[in-house]
């Protein structure tokens, strides 16, 4: 009896057949599975940054007409912040709960770039001062926020409000509720992103029943 040792050039091209085959159908099934993880993570970034949007157009619609004084409590006001650094308002509409919420609008830094990030905190009874304290010591960071518009750079915050002595409704980059004594009707926030000029406009939706100043009552 002859022993045979090793494999004929037909088994050993069969054989190469079945792996190069093998080889392909994988490499065919893992492109297939990175396509499909491609597709559900930009549904969800997409779905995300739609979620985004519709929270900060129902926190700006919701925004009140939260009453402070100057200390004497014979001038009220509404507590509305708008300059260079930040935008700050009260809202009915927040992010969780049911408890209206003062909101802070902010630049972060990013690398080289900027993010525009919202924050919120249950507002309670706070008063002009105490709101004040809790943007400058940093405690309005404890609060739910997310991200609005990130990596972008020359950010310009801006309301449209009516000035007091013209009457006349205009883009302001700084404004307060002491000083009009009234909310905007719209706020701005501009920016450009990868050299390309951007912007988003907020409708505020205020009840004007709503609008009546205390100190008249």
């Amino acid at each position: 009896m002859i022993s045979r040792k090793g494999f004929t050039l037909i088994e050993v091209v069969v054989a190469t057949a079945i792996f190069t085959a093998m080889v392909l159908l994988s490499t065919a099934a893992l492109n297939q599975g990175f396509k499909q993880y491609k597709t559900v993570m930009d549904e969800g970034v997409n779905l995300w940054k739609a979620a985004r949007s519709f929270w900060l157009h129902k926190s700006m619609s919701g925004m009140l007409f939260y009453y402070i004084d100057d200390g004497s409590r014979q001038r009220w006001y509404p507590y509305y912040i708008c300059n260079p650094d930040v935008i700050s308002y009260v809202s009915g509409a927040p992010m969780a709960d049911n408890v209206p919420v003062v909101a802070w609008i902010v630049t972060q830094r990013h690398e080289k770039s900027l993010d525009v990030v919202y924050y919120e905190l249950p507002v309670y009874v706070k008063k002009q001062e105490e709101l004040e304290k809790d943007y400058q010591s940093g405690d309005y960071k404890k609060g739910n926020s997310f991200v609005i518009i990130e990596d972008v750079s020359d950010v310009r915050f801006e309301s449209y409000v009516e000035d007091p002595l013209t009457k006349l409704w205009d883009w302001s980059r700084e404004y307060y509720g002491k000083k009009g004594e009234k909310l905007p009707k719209y706020v701005r926030i501009s920016y450009k992103k990868d050299g390309r000029p951007g912007s988003r406009i907020f409708s505020v939706s205020t009840n004007a029943t709503i609008y009546r100043n205390p100190a008249l009552i």
